[in-house]
């Protein structure tokens, strides 16, 4: 009675989660979550005032002109912070969300991921960014991520046959069920990427294809070098050197396997942090804690066409953004960046500037999430605030 419960159960949730829209898909309620600590000795970022009211920047985008207010409304902006030359200077938090409130990343977490994969390259315990990742983790030689590099899998070209929309919601779907029938139905995060159904799709290398099942890939590998859980690798390397100071979470599955492509849960003050730590080539608190070169290399165009893929123009009108190691690099002279997730999500880092904007946002209805709109409003706020 118990098994035939368990499965009505899941055959509700799944009827419930295919039809529910997106604003209510959040998997954090039926799936656990783990706790990535923070240092004993945080440091809080100090305020100041901006040199102009940023309530009253302008900036213009397909003709239009508009307000930062405008902006707010129409990209559903549930918060937003802005960091100039290392100090908040903008702080808005839409009621019931505050400053304390933990936000899904949604993809911006591979951003996240790319920074640990640079650490470990640093301290040796992966050679090199063209390993083949099932040198590390050889379960991942039984399909279309057999021989991928890294490299490969970190500017989403590994060749693997994957569908982002349809097959990464079916990654949630299995992964519930597995968890709620203690599986004996569905797969877990482990077992969806080392389907055997991921067949090479075209050559790795050859051809840049958005597939989030690429992170899972890179963090399995990962977390063999390093020789442990990728949450503990993120709180021992990056949250508890970052000093932030706010704990986060991350979405786990039955076996304790983390998300890698999303579901970091974290403040607007801990994200502000990771992005001015990549403003600040990697370096924060006196501490360089991602190496300098791999910032560059991961966030740049850097003349170098070998670490960044053009994105395709389709939800790309503006031809800014290409994609290099799990980054959004940006086109133009400003070398700015971003981390982008779905809805809404984004933080984008201005170094020469030493601005960073971050957004969360519920943008469920508008394409692309005005994620070229955030750049042309970013970069005007940063001119506006020099």
């Amino acid at each position: 009675m118990k098994k035939l419960f368990l499965l009505g159960v899941i055959a509700t949730c799944q009827v419930q989660a295919q039809s529910l829209p997106p604003a209510l898909f959040l998997p954090e309620l039926v799936l656990p979550r783990e706790v990535v600590g923070t240092s004993t000795s945080p440091v809080a970022l100090p305020t100041a005032a901006p040199k102009a009211p940023i309530s009253a920047l302008r900036y213009t985008y397909e003709g239009v002109s508009k307000s930062l207010s405008q902006y707010q409304s129409e990209a559903k902006v549930r918060a937003m912070l802005v960091i100039k030359d290392g100090k908040i200077v903008y702080e808005y938090n839409q009621f019931p969300y505050t400053k304390t409130s933990l936000h899904q990343s949604w993809s911006m977490a591979k951003q996240v991921l790319s920074a640990l994969v640079g650490i470990a390259i640093e301290e040796g315990t992966i050679r090199s960014v063209n390993d083949r990742m099932d040198a590390y983790e050889p379960a991942l030689a039984v399909n279309g991520f057999a021989g991928v590099t890294f490299k490969q899998a970190l500017q989403m070209s590994s060749g693997v046959a994957y569908s982002e929309e349809a097959d990464r919601f079916k990654l949630f779907l299995d992964t519930i069920t597995d968890y709620y029938t203690l599986g004996s139905s569905g797969q877990s995060l482990r077992e969806k990427t080392t389907d055997a159904s991921l067949t090479p799709a075209y050559a790795p290398g050859s051809k840049y294809q958005y597939a989030s099942i690429n992170s899972q890939a890179i963090s399995m590998a990962l977390e063999k070098a390093v020789g442990m859980p990728y949450q503990r690798y993120l709180e021992l390397k990056l949250w508890k050197p970052m000093r932030t100071a706010n704990s986060a979470k991350v979405l786990v599955d039955r076996g304790g396997d983390a998300f890698t492509f999303c579901c970091l849960y974290a403040t607007t003050r801990s994200y502000a942090m990771f992005g001015l730590l990549y403003a600040q080539e990697g370096r924060l608190h006196g501490r360089q804690i991602v190496p300098s070169d791999w910032v560059r290399r991961s966030t740049t165009f850097a003349g170098d066409t070998t670490n960044w893929h053009a994105v395709p123009v389709n939800g790309n009108k503006l031809g800014l953004y290409g994609f290099g190691y799990h980054w959004w690099t940006l086109e133009g002279e400003r070398g700015d960046f971003s981390a982008l997730g779905v809805f809404g999500q984004a933080i984008h880092v201005l170094p020469k500037q030493n601005t960073v904007i971050v957004r969360i946002s519920g943008d469920f209805d508008t394409p692309g999430a005005h994620i070229e709109e955030n750049v042309v409003m970013g970069r005007a706020l940063a001119d506006y605030l020099d």
